[in-house]
């Protein structure tokens, strides 16, 4: 018998729908990262070059091998009423034997700093843990980059470590990542 797949494809939060990207997305994903792109390329290895429709059906077809292989669940950070792509946040399996998952993240810069990329990632931490049997869920982030690591702390992720030197940033500087960690539940703070 087959296991039953370990991801949902819809996580619906209070003011989004967290579904996994098809390649009828590609359009809206090429809206929303090009809308944004300047702010993206200062910190998405994944924009380090130049960005085309075709590139967001690429990240739209990877998208779903991730989530068919059980290895990531990468979702689109949509609007319930248009379904306008607004984002992306994406937790991938670290170890399975831990088991132990990672979270990701991008926004739109309009918007930027509305609560809408902690509202994804509180989801995704509860389903780590609740769904999943996480034993722990972290994000890293560039800490030249404050609003992106302002967020684990909003949700009550402990500070870990700063691995200096561990990756050049898209600007080809020596960077230093922070890495928060949460190892259960009851850690997570509530959305304000």
């Amino acid at each position: 018998m087959i296991a039953p797949h370990p991801y949902p494809i819809e996580i619906p939060t209070a003011r989004l729908i967290l579904r996994r990207p098809t390649l009828e997305d590609a359009s809206g994903l090429h809206e929303a990262v090009t809308a944004s792109y300047t702010e993206l390329s200062r910190w998405m290895v994944w924009a380090r070059g130049s960005y085309n429709i075709e590139s967001a059906e690429e990240a739209c077809i990877r998208a779903k091998e991730g989530f068919d292989s059980g290895v990531r669940l990468p979702t689109l950070l949509r609007l319930p009423d248009d379904g306008k792509i607004i984002g992306m946040a994406e937790l991938e399996s670290i170890d399975p034997e831990v088991p132990s998952f990672e979270i990701g993240y991008w926004i739109h810069s309009a918007y930027s700093g509305h609560g809408y990329v902690t509202e994804a990632t509180h989801a995704l931490t509860t389903l780590a843990f609740q769904k999943l049997d996480s034993n722990r869920v972290q994000i890293r982030v560039d800490t030249n980059n404050q609003k992106s690591w302002a967020i684990p702390e909003r949700l009550g992720y402990k500070f870990e470590a700063a691995l200096k030197s561990s990756a050049r940033d898209n600007l080809g500087d020596l960077t230093t990542f922070r890495v928060y960690a949460m190892f259960k539940i009851e850690q997570l703070l509530r959305l304000r």
